[in-house]
């Protein structure tokens, strides 16, 4: 008997304490080209630089207006865990390397 009243309260220790770890693991798409937005299904239709096409729910409607992205832009999109698109962030056109001494001249 004194036994099992040791074992029974560790093992009520034990699932009490037990966490489950997560991952804010994503999935990123860069050099994807967007091929549509539809704001009433609030959803962006892109194709990546692979040449597959998704058209994947956004998971917040503000991220349509705030992208300031449309089609045809070249972008890199950001997907979490359910496949929701949290991020999309417009290429620069520009190059950003440094320049060098030879293009000085």
């Amino acid at each position: 008997m004194n036994r099992r009243t040791i074992l029974i309260p560790a093992c009520l220790l034990l699932f009490v304490t037990a966490t489950v770890t997560t991952s804010n693991a994503t999935t990123t798409f860069g050099g994807s080209n967007i091929l549509a937005v539809d704001e009433g299904q609030k959803t962006i239709t892109f194709k990546t630089k692979e040449g597959q096409t998704w058209t994947l729910p956004v998971a917040d409607s503000k991220l349509l207006t705030q992208a300031q992205a449309g089609k045809g832009d070249q972008v890199t999109i950001e997907l979490d865990l359910n496949d929701q698109i949290i991020d999309v962030v417009v290429s620069s056109e520009k190059s950003t390397a440094p320049r060098t001494d030879s293009e000085d001249r």
